[in-house]
């Protein structure tokens, strides 16, 4: 059986059905966290009804979760699959002179493993950021954005200021 060549169009149409995917789902939602308030214009407070409505759109929104990861995954594979992204995160190799143990060198290598090197693997997570949380960083970082508005502010009140004293000095000398 030959492999069915896929284009990008295709690959577009399938991620514009995951983005209306997502909107039905969301809309299910919505759907089902109203139902767990009464509904005044309804009449009156009909339990049986909201839980058959929450039961029926939580089912849905839960389904187009799981249909949502499976999609993601397939594109996630397709790209694999094109050479665009890695299977698996780049692994950094560092070498370092330093023994692996004290005891360990001294006791079975003796001197040779003394010096041998060790190679560790670091696998590159958060394109090579490691734990470093750059969005924590940034919404604490409001120093620039304070300095600056107090400076705009008196510059805004200087100008002011020296508009003033220009009407002043025109009204008296006219």
């Amino acid at each position: 059986m030959a492999s069915q060549e896929i284009t990008p169009a295709d690959r577009i149409r399938e991620l514009n059905d995951i983005s209306s995917g997502i909107a039905e789902m969301l809309r299910h939602m919505g759907q089902a966290i109203s139902a767990l308030a009464p509904n005044p214009d309804e009449g009156g407070d009909n339990m049986a009804a909201r839980k058959a409505t929450f039961d029926e759109h939580s089912k849905a929104a839960y389904t187009g979760i799981q249909a949502f990861q499976a999609k993601m995954r397939r594109q996630a594979y397709a790209l694999e699959e094109a050479g665009i992204i890695a299977a698996e995160a780049p692994v950094i190799r560092v070498k370092s002179n330093q023994p692996q143990a004290q005891g360990a060198a001294a006791g079975r290598g003796g001197p040779a493993a003394a010096g041998a090197q060790v190679v560790e693997a670091e696998r590159v997570t958060n394109g090579g950021l490691g734990n470093l949380d750059v969005g924590w960083l940034n919404s604490r970082g409001n120093k620039v954005a304070v300095e600056m508005e107090s400076e705009l502010l008196q510059e805004a009140k200087d100008l002011l200021q020296r508009e003033l004293e220009r009407k002043q000095t025109s009204e008296t000398a006219g």
